[in-house]
Protein backbone atom coordinates (compact mmCIF):
# COMPACT_ATOMS: atom_id res chain seq x y z
CA UNK A 1 0.00 0.00 0.00
CA UNK A 2 1.30 3.46 -0.81
CA UNK A 3 1.11 6.34 1.55
CA UNK A 4 -0.06 9.69 0.37
CA UNK A 5 2.17 12.55 1.50
CA UNK A 6 0.91 16.06 0.92
CA UNK A 7 3.35 18.56 -0.38
CA UNK A 8 4.95 20.82 2.27
CA UNK A 9 3.69 24.02 0.61
CA UNK A 10 0.10 22.76 0.55
CA UNK A 11 0.35 21.75 4.21
CA UNK A 12 1.69 25.21 5.17
CA UNK A 13 -1.08 26.90 3.20
CA UNK A 14 -3.74 24.76 4.90
CA UNK A 15 -2.39 25.58 8.36
CA UNK A 16 -2.18 29.32 7.64
CA UNK A 17 -5.74 29.24 6.32
CA UNK A 18 -6.93 27.49 9.48
CA UNK A 19 -5.06 30.01 11.64
CA UNK A 20 -6.63 32.95 9.76
CA UNK A 21 -10.13 31.51 10.21
CA UNK A 22 -9.64 30.91 13.94
CA UNK A 23 -10.94 33.83 16.01
CA UNK A 24 -10.26 32.52 19.50
CA UNK A 25 -8.32 35.03 21.64
CA UNK A 26 -8.69 37.99 19.26
CA UNK A 27 -10.24 40.25 21.93
CA UNK A 28 -7.31 39.66 24.26
CA UNK A 29 -4.81 40.43 21.51
CA UNK A 30 -6.65 43.59 20.49
CA UNK A 31 -6.82 44.71 24.13
CA UNK A 32 -3.11 44.19 24.62
CA UNK A 33 -2.37 46.20 21.48
CA UNK A 34 -4.83 49.07 22.06
CA UNK A 35 -4.82 49.48 25.85
CA UNK A 36 -1.51 51.42 26.01
CA UNK A 37 -2.75 53.76 23.27
CA UNK A 38 -6.04 54.36 25.09
CA UNK A 39 -4.26 55.03 28.39
CA UNK A 40 -1.75 57.41 26.72
CA UNK A 41 -4.61 59.28 25.00
CA UNK A 42 -6.47 59.71 28.30
CA UNK A 43 -3.35 60.94 30.12
CA UNK A 44 -2.49 63.29 27.23
CA UNK A 45 -6.01 64.78 27.29
CA UNK A 46 -5.70 65.34 31.04
CA UNK A 47 -2.31 66.99 30.59
CA UNK A 48 -3.46 69.30 27.79
CA UNK A 49 -6.61 70.22 29.71
CA UNK A 50 -4.54 71.07 32.80
CA UNK A 51 -2.13 73.15 30.71
CA UNK A 52 -4.99 75.15 29.14
CA UNK A 53 -6.65 75.53 32.55
CA UNK A 54 -3.44 76.98 33.99
CA UNK A 55 -3.05 79.33 31.02
CA UNK A 56 -6.62 80.53 31.59
CA UNK A 57 -6.07 81.03 35.34
CA UNK A 58 -2.85 82.93 34.65
CA UNK A 59 -4.54 85.19 32.08
CA UNK A 60 -7.59 85.88 34.27
CA UNK A 61 -5.37 86.78 37.22
CA UNK A 62 -3.35 89.13 34.99
CA UNK A 63 -6.53 90.83 33.76
CA UNK A 64 -7.75 91.22 37.34
CA UNK A 65 -4.52 92.93 38.42
CA UNK A 66 -4.33 95.11 35.31
CA UNK A 67 -7.90 96.23 35.93
CA UNK A 68 -7.01 97.11 39.54
CA UNK A 69 -4.05 99.18 38.34
CA UNK A 70 -6.16 100.92 35.70
CA UNK A 71 -8.67 102.10 38.31
CA UNK A 72 -6.08 103.73 40.57
CA UNK A 73 -6.14 107.52 40.80
CA UNK A 74 -3.38 107.84 43.39
CA UNK A 75 0.34 107.18 42.99
CA UNK A 76 1.49 103.55 43.10
CA UNK A 77 4.17 102.51 45.59
CA UNK A 78 6.09 99.36 46.60
CA UNK A 79 3.39 98.29 49.04
CA UNK A 80 0.73 98.35 46.32
CA UNK A 81 2.90 96.32 43.92
CA UNK A 82 3.77 93.83 46.68
CA UNK A 83 0.08 93.45 47.53
CA UNK A 84 -0.93 92.84 43.92
CA UNK A 85 1.84 90.27 43.59
CA UNK A 86 0.56 88.49 46.72
CA UNK A 87 -2.91 88.55 45.16
CA UNK A 88 -1.50 87.09 41.94
CA UNK A 89 0.10 84.26 43.93
CA UNK A 90 -3.20 83.55 45.68
CA UNK A 91 -5.20 83.58 42.44
CA UNK A 92 -2.86 81.31 40.50
CA UNK A 93 -1.71 79.02 43.35
CA UNK A 94 1.71 78.46 41.85
CA UNK A 95 4.95 78.23 43.79
CA UNK A 96 7.22 80.51 41.74
CA UNK A 97 5.31 83.20 39.86
CA UNK A 98 6.77 86.42 38.52
CA UNK A 99 5.23 89.75 37.61
CA UNK A 100 6.35 92.93 35.87
CA UNK A 101 4.14 96.00 35.76
CA UNK A 102 5.15 98.95 33.60
CA UNK A 103 3.62 102.19 32.42
CA UNK A 104 4.57 102.97 28.83
CA UNK A 105 3.89 105.96 26.61
CA UNK A 106 4.33 106.53 22.88
CA UNK A 107 5.97 109.48 21.13
CA UNK A 108 4.95 109.76 17.47
CA UNK A 109 7.70 112.31 16.65
CA UNK A 110 10.47 109.84 17.48
CA UNK A 111 8.31 106.75 16.80
CA UNK A 112 9.47 105.24 20.09
CA UNK A 113 7.91 103.88 23.23
CA UNK A 114 9.08 105.33 26.54
CA UNK A 115 8.89 103.62 29.92
CA UNK A 116 7.53 105.93 32.63
CA UNK A 117 8.17 103.35 35.37
CA UNK A 118 8.54 99.61 35.74
CA UNK A 119 8.53 97.27 38.74
CA UNK A 120 9.21 93.54 39.02
CA UNK A 121 8.29 90.96 41.64
CA UNK A 122 8.87 87.24 41.97
CA UNK A 123 11.15 84.78 40.25
CA UNK A 124 11.93 84.13 36.62
CA UNK A 125 11.21 87.71 35.64
CA UNK A 126 13.41 89.52 33.21
CA UNK A 127 14.79 92.88 34.25
CA UNK A 128 12.70 96.01 34.55
CA UNK A 129 11.66 97.51 31.28
CA UNK A 130 13.58 100.59 30.22
CA UNK A 131 13.60 102.81 27.14
CA UNK A 132 16.15 100.57 25.40
CA UNK A 133 14.49 97.18 25.76
CA UNK A 134 10.85 98.30 25.47
CA UNK A 135 11.33 99.04 21.77
CA UNK A 136 12.46 95.46 21.18
CA UNK A 137 8.90 94.48 22.15
CA UNK A 138 7.38 96.73 19.46
CA UNK A 139 5.63 93.93 17.65
CA UNK A 140 3.85 92.90 20.86
CA UNK A 141 2.82 96.41 21.93
CA UNK A 142 -0.48 97.98 20.87
CA UNK A 143 -0.66 100.93 18.52
CA UNK A 144 -1.67 104.05 20.44
CA UNK A 145 -1.91 107.76 19.72
CA UNK A 146 0.87 110.22 20.39
CA UNK A 147 1.42 110.94 24.10
CA UNK A 148 -1.01 108.28 25.31
CA UNK A 149 0.00 105.94 28.14
CA UNK A 150 -0.93 102.37 28.87
CA UNK A 151 -0.23 99.80 31.58
CA UNK A 152 1.61 96.65 30.58
CA UNK A 153 1.27 93.82 33.10
CA UNK A 154 3.33 90.72 32.37
CA UNK A 155 3.17 87.49 34.34
CA UNK A 156 5.34 84.38 34.42
CA UNK A 157 5.03 81.03 36.09
CA UNK A 158 6.78 77.71 35.75
CA UNK A 159 4.36 75.09 34.49
CA UNK A 160 5.18 71.55 35.50
CA UNK A 161 3.61 68.96 33.23
CA UNK A 162 1.69 66.46 35.42
CA UNK A 163 2.50 63.48 33.17
CA UNK A 164 5.49 63.07 30.86
CA UNK A 165 3.80 62.59 27.47
CA UNK A 166 6.47 64.12 25.30
CA UNK A 167 6.16 67.68 26.67
CA UNK A 168 8.69 69.11 29.06
CA UNK A 169 8.12 71.69 31.79
CA UNK A 170 8.04 75.26 30.47
CA UNK A 171 7.59 78.88 31.48
CA UNK A 172 4.07 80.18 30.91
CA UNK A 173 3.86 83.89 30.13
CA UNK A 174 0.93 86.23 29.92
CA UNK A 175 0.67 89.92 29.19
CA UNK A 176 -2.17 92.41 29.40
CA UNK A 177 -2.44 95.98 28.12
CA UNK A 178 -4.79 98.37 29.88
CA UNK A 179 -5.41 102.12 29.68
CA UNK A 180 -5.84 104.06 32.93
CA UNK A 181 -9.60 104.53 33.45
CA UNK A 182 -10.14 107.33 35.93
CA UNK A 183 -6.90 109.30 35.58
CA UNK A 184 -4.74 110.32 32.65
CA UNK A 185 -1.67 108.64 34.10
CA UNK A 186 -0.68 105.99 36.59
CA UNK A 187 2.20 107.56 38.49
CA UNK A 188 4.90 105.96 40.61
CA UNK A 189 5.44 107.22 44.16
CA UNK A 190 9.21 107.47 44.50
CA UNK A 191 8.92 109.18 47.90
CA UNK A 192 9.38 112.74 46.65
CA UNK A 193 6.53 115.19 47.30
CA UNK A 194 4.66 116.24 44.18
Amino acid sequence: MTRFRPRPFALLRARLSAFADDSRGSVAVESIVLLPLVIWTYVAMFTFFDMLRMKSVNQKAAFTLADAYSRETEKINDTYVDSTFTLFQALTRVSSPGMRVSVISYDADTDKYTVRWSQIRGSGVASRLDDNNVNTLRTQLPGIVDGDEFILLETWNDYKVPFKIGLGDFKMKGHVFMNPRFADQLKWDDGTPS
